[in-house]
């Protein structure tokens, strides 16, 4: 079944926790707008997804060597629960995975692969036509820390999501070469600054990060070139802090996956 869609007009905070209530990763098309200017279903938004991160963390713990195989010799009494328990071993196993994925990386490299995985997981934001109210955008890029000199009038999508770290905004703007994508991922001060610019490649795409705001922020395009290109027009439109003069600039390819 289906949600029903609230005109935006007279979509209001109830309505707004009760979807998020529903469904954390899923919000209607009024309910994503109400969330822009709303910063009390902000502040709700980031408890909720600090809560499913929490439960995502819990899962994440250290598999004991030979787990999945007792589990399974233990079912053999059950003939009935054998598979349902194979896909319990197996889901832990790759909760520990996913966890460990990044354990290995350099900083730079660990907020490029995860600005990239984040876009391929939101493919839908790349499909947006709806057209973001500049003073909205502003809104959304101050609570980060930034500070807007020119109108972003290109933005068609803006959405708060749970990132490492906390809960960033996750924004697509039009540029004249096609889309990109701004992530702005909260980080701790000291992490923050000693991040380097950094332009890159992976998984076929081109990312851009750099220090700013309230932590990083990477932008996704469809190559290298059109990445760092993006990122030079936020820059003449927005002031990123005093954070972004801390690092030095380099240039990775972090190893494909």
């Amino acid at each position: 079944m289906s949600r029903p869609e609230h005109p935006a007009a007279a979509f209001n905070c109830i309505d707004f926790r009760r979807e998020k209530l529903a469904d954390p990763r899923r919000l209607s098309e009024a309910a994503e707008e109400h969330l822009i200017g709303c910063a009390a279903c902000q502040a709700f938004s980031r408890r909720i997804n600090a809560g499913e991160r929490t439960l995502q963390q819990a899962v994440a713990v250290e598999v004991p060597e030979g787990l999945a195989d007792r589990i399974l010799a233990g079912s053999r009494s059950r003939v009935a629960q054998p598979l349902k328990l194979w896909a319990l071993a197996a889901s832990v196993v790759a909760s520990v995975g996913i966890g460990v994925q990044y354990a290995y990386r350099t900083p730079g490299q660990q907020n490029i692969e995860l600005a990239v995985e984040h876009v391929m997981h939101e493919p839908e934001a790349l499909m947006s036509s709806r057209q973001i109210e500049p003073q909205r955008v502003a809104q959304v890029l101050e609570s980060f820390g930034a500070e807007v000199k020119l109108p972003l009038t290109a933005v068609r999508y803006v959405k708060l999501c749970p990132v490492p770290g906390g809960t960033g905004w996750h924004i697509v703007f039009d540029t004249g070469h096609g889309p990109a994508t701004l992530l702005l991922m909260p980080q701790s001060r000291e992490r923050a600054a000693a991040t380097r610019i950094i332009t890159a490649s992976y998984r076929n795409m081109g990312v851009h990060v750099e220090p700013g705001g309230q932590g990083v922020f990477a932008v996704v395009a469809a190559d290298e070139t059109r990445a760092r290109a993006a990122a030079d027009m936020l820059h003449r439109h927005v002031s990123w802090g005093p954070a972004a003069a801390l690092a030095d600039e380099e240039h990775v390819r972090p190893p494909r996956s």
